[in-house]
């Protein structure tokens, strides 16, 4: 995304009145109420690896996938700052692959937005639907 290149350095500065926290703690109860109490879960447009990194710390194997590389590079030196585990992939959520499933995918904040077809965000919910786990 080109429009994230220079705006990356300073999205979070930007994003500080986003409660990540109280949002983190809502996706945790609604994860838990589906049965994905831990595992790996999916930050679809993970952005600067904010939720990711939450969600990581309250347990769960994260993969956060991103379209802009800036934004990733943010998100592994948080990563690193923190000692996580977690893996970013550089990929549009359009078209994003794994290796395998997943408990869950997550999207928060702004990311679905970008989306701007009908027919290209049904390939989004495809994708995700494929990758989930039965159940998931």
């Amino acid at each position: 995304m080109e429009a994230y290149t220079s705006f990356a350095q300073v999205y979070d500065l930007f994003q500080d009145n986003v409660p990540y926290e109280e949002w983190a703690a809502y996706l945790k109860e609604l994860l838990k109420e589906y049965g994905a109490e831990d595992g790996l879960v999916l930050d679809l447009g993970c952005g600067t690896g904010s939720m990711t990194q939450l969600l990581a710390e309250a347990g769960y194997d994260m993969i956060g996938a991103d379209n802009s590389e800036e934004m990733l590079e943010i998100a592994m030196e948080k990563r690193a700052a923190a000692g996580l585990d977690i893996l970013y992939l550089l990929q549009d959520m359009r078209e994003f692959e794994l290796y395998g499933t997943v408990r869950a995918v997550v999207s928060i904040c702004d990311s679905m937005n970008y989306i701007m077809e009908p027919e290209e965000l049904t390939q989004v919910f495809r994708l995700a639907n494929n990758y989930l786990d039965p159940g998931g």
